[in-house]
């Protein structure tokens, strides 16, 4: 499994879009939670951020807010607010054979 690091930035988002629903969880609690519709695009390509050796940090996915059924039919432009990112690692081969109950990672 792959971990995706997104970051967002908060001026960018359109505060007025922070929708207010009020649900009852499993305790009988009445609840209200604030939620923002965004959107994880992947990149065609990935991007070299950074290159750390035995590492690189790569820019996979871009953020965009999310669109109202309007927006999209009007294909009314994104609001970019975010990107992902993932780290890589160099893969460490080697040509000696694995001793007994050795994992090869």
């Amino acid at each position: 499994m792959q971990k995706i690091l997104g970051t967002i930035d908060l001026t960018k988002i359109d505060k007025s879009r922070i929708k207010e629903r009020t649900y009852t969880n499993a305790a009988g609690e009445e609840k209200t939670a604030k939620e923002y519709d965004f959107e994880v695009i992947q990149l065609k390509d990935k991007k070299l951020i950074k290159d750390g050796g035995s590492w690189k940090l790569m820019k996979t996915h871009f953020i965009v807010q999310g669109q109202t059924k309007e927006e999209r039919e009007a294909k009314a432009d994104s609001v970019f607010i975010g990107d992902g990112k993932v780290f890589e690692y160099a893969e460490q081969v080697s040509n000696e054979p694995l001793k007994d109950n050795e994992v090869p990672f």
